[in-house]
């Protein structure tokens, strides 16, 4: 064979080559620009403002030239905690509300939405609620109740269709009120001769959920077990709640569902120190925002992440400086692994809400408000959806330094191979945010009081 003979034929071989190896590579997600295997994610650093309309989920270009304010480093080699994902409620409220409207159940859950939260985990109440039109739970021996079957509906058909590895956490307010010394489902307590049964309808509402096809991915037993008022609310004892954890702990986890304790606020960490203690069958630990500090999580012997927080009708300035604080900075460094808030949606009324009720809660903001003609983004949207975007569930998280007085911050390494930073400018003043990781540094302009999210390759 001649030269040019053999030339063509190794041409002809390497082109074959490469249509096999194509036909082999990993097809990418719709909504995904195509890349090559051996090409790395390009850094995007994006900002919210709390002031500037329309500033909202903003691209934003490095500033190479410019000379930092303050610089941002991100320790690689130290991680800490797996990160599980954020996400909100779906209450009674939320799923009338989102039910036949495609845009907002998008701009919570699709993961390719230029405006969107990109949400990955549901809250979903157990019973009723404050934001449920009248209170209902399950019954012994009867089929799941209507309210139950609407919002497994609603995450089957529009939420897990969006994004079909959402992780939901069960939590009941209420058992049944043959089971509580107040025979009502609001207030009262878990009674001690109910304490068997309503164990068994815990794990009977985790087997209906799998039945349905609605994956339960952890679940409490309760909601706020130190707290009774005038709506579904139940409390229960600290000796209830470690019988009722080795009793149905083993057949969750057979189930695949993790059991986690207390499920109430920071200021009960001495509650859950007290049951995980007694019991080997909690796998973590679920905190509220209302009460004491975020560093009250810190050195459980269990993981732990915050279940519930909303926002009421403070600004967007004071909601971004707080969550970030609190919520996402304070909280990731006591070893939180997730961030989830109270209602996904509600009306501009901050409701619907229980009419019978005079102690639910009457100012709470949705992430986003639902109206006759549409639905807006609240502040708590775009804390999630910076969030989000900088870590993606099973990152670790990373310890950052050097701008703890001017930012809040979290950092985490992503499985992708990026470094995500969720961060907020504390001053009322621009700053220029140095972020190095390792041998990388890139430089960016941060308006006063902004969210901002950068993910980028890992150096």
């Amino acid at each position: 064979m001649s030269f040019p003979s053999r030339l063509r034929a190794l041409l002809l071989a390497l082109v074959l080559l490469a249509s096999g190896a194509a036909a082999c590579a990993v097809v990418p997600t719709v909504g995904e620009p195509a890349a090559s295997p051996h090409t790395a994610p390009r850094a995007q650093f994006q900002v919210t403002s709390p002031t500037v309309p329309g500033r909202t989920l903003t691209v934003v270009p490095p500033s190479p030239d410019s000379t930092p304010s303050v610089t941002l480093d991100v320790h690689l080699d130290e991680p800490q905690q797996e990160w599980w994902g954020a996400g909100a409620a779906l209450t009674d409220s939320s799923v009338q509300l989102l039910q036949g409207r495609p845009g907002a159940v998008s701009a919570l859950f699709d993961p390719d939405a230029a405006q969107g939260a990109r949400l990955t985990m549901v809250r979903l109440p157990l019973s009723g609620t404050d934001f449920s039109a009248s209170p209902w739970t399950w019954q012994p021996g009867e089929p799941a109740p209507r309210e139950q079957v609407a919002s497994a509906r609603l995450l089957r058909q529009q939420v897990l269709p969006l994004q079909p590895r959402t992780r939901v956490v069960g939590a009941p307010w209420t058992a049944p009120p043959s089971m509580k010394t107040s025979s009502s489902p609001r207030g009262g307590a878990l009674s001690d001769s109910g304490v068997d049964a309503y164990g068994d309808l815990l794990v009977r509402q985790a087997r209906w959920l799998a039945r349905h096809h609605v994956p339960l991915w952890a679940t409490t037993l309760g909601n706020e077990p130190g707290y009774s008022s005038d709506y579904p609310t139940m409390t229960m004892t600290d000796d209830q709640m470690v019988r009722l954890a080795d009793e149905v702990g083993p057949r969750l986890d057979g189930l695949g569902v993790r059991l986690w304790a207390v499920d109430h606020n920071w200021s009960d960490r001495a509650r859950v120190d007290a049951v995980t203690s007694q019991s080997a069958a909690f796998d973590g630990a679920a905190f509220h925002c209302y009460g004491g500090s975020p560093d009250q999580m810190a050195g459980l012997v269990v993981p732990r992440m915050v279940t519930e927080c909303t926002g009421t009708t403070d600004t967007p300035a004071s909601t971004f400086g707080w969550d970030a604080q609190n919520l996402v900075a304070r909280a990731v460094a006591a070893g939180s692994s997730g961030l989830m808030m109270w209602n996904l949606a509600l009306d501009p009324a901050h409701g619907p809400v229980d009419q019978g009720s005079r102690w639910g809660c009457k100012t709470c903001r949705g992430l986003v408000t639902v109206t006759t003609s549409g639905f807006y983004r609240e502040p708590e949207f775009y804390v999630l959806a910076h969030l989000s975007r900088a870590a993606s569930p099973g990152a670790r998280v990373l310890p950052t330094s050097g701008a703890s007085t001017v930012l809040s911050t979290a950092a985490f390494r992503n499985s992708d191979g990026t470094v995500g930073v969720f961060g907020q400018n504390r001053t009322g003043t621009t700053q220029t945010v140095r972020i190095t990781t390792g041998t990388t540094s890139r430089t960016y302009v941060v308006g006063p009081g902004e969210l901002f999210s950068y993910r980028a390759p890992a150096p």
